[in-house]
């Protein structure tokens, strides 16, 4: 479980109008550096400060800006990196916190021209996170399934937190905000680049939406309401068993039935 070396006394980049500097850090062999700034601001920092970007990435550097101001910048060093004895292919575990409302998750930025994406995310929630509204309302697991407008993702697995796994993960280094009642989810995502065209937010339901990539990062979930019936029922427990989710189905349609009428007669009462 390797931790990272962190080191705040980093070389000061080039200043650049337009852009500012928020944290500068060394973590093991990376110089990181966190920016604020349009995103033409940002390009002309990175150009300053020896990062070679081609025009795919400025393309998606550009999109994302749309949506947020914040940046980061990673760069090795490959003297520290000799030092450490790292090899190509070797990664350093970095430690990022975002003070937003819900979960977002880039997922655009891996989708490199013509490769293939292979990406593992795990999520620690409050509550199980599942596909759809629906099968979140009836408590049924959505283990297995795949995303909805996301070719290759799948919730592959999903469990409440075990003490054994709260012990091991609440004792690592900054993780003492691990919760013991938390649900651990894991999702497997393998499909070529050229489907990969959003990101990825979680609502505070628990509910996968996806939007375009460049999309605020609130607005991914925020910007996709629940739909109005099944927002006011209430939510079953996960694992509930399947007569009580029959029974709730049944409910969801007996509503929608007696929503539909209310509406037609409130039409005809204004005729």
């Amino acid at each position: 479980r390797p931790q990272p070396i962190l080191d705040r006394t980093l070389n000061a980049a080039a200043p650049t109008a337009g852009v500012q500097v928020l944290q500068q850090v060394k973590i093991e062999a990376l110089d990181i550096t966190v920016l604020k700034g349009s995103g033409q601001a940002v390009l002309d920092w990175a150009s300053s400060n020896g990062f070679t970007l081609d025009g795919d990435t400025r393309d998606h550097l550009l999109a994302y800006a749309n949506g947020s101001p914040i940046f980061m910048a990673a760069k090795f060093d490959t003297s520290r990196a000799r030092a450490r004895h790292q090899l190509q292919g070797d990664g350093a575990p970095i430690l990022i916190t975002m003070k937003i409302p819900h979960i977002w998750i880039p997922l655009e930025v891996l989708a490199l021209d013509g490769q293939q994406v292979q990406a593992d995310i795990y999520l620690l929630t409050d509550i199980p996170i599942n596909t759809s509204d629906l099968e979140a309302k009836v408590g049924q697991s959505a283990v297995g399934a795949g995303v909805p407008g996301a070719p290759g993702m799948k919730l592959s697995f999903q469990e409440k937190m075990t003490p054994l796994l709260y012990h091991d993960l609440s004792t690592d280094r900054n993780m003492g905000w691990v919760r013991p009642d938390s649900w651990l989810t894991y999702l497997s995502l393998d499909t070529p680049s050229t489907t990969v065209t959003y990101d990825m937010g979680i609502t505070s339901t628990g509910i996968i939406r996806l939007a375009h990539f460049g999309t605020s990062p609130m607005a991914v979930a925020d910007g996709q309401s629940t739909h109005e019936l099944l927002a006011w029922l209430p939510t079953l427990p996960m694992g509930t068993p399947q007569v009580a989710q029959t029974l709730a189905l049944l409910l969801v349609i007996v509503s929608a039935i007696f929503l539909a009428f209310r509406v037609r007669a409130r039409i005809i009462a204004k005729r």
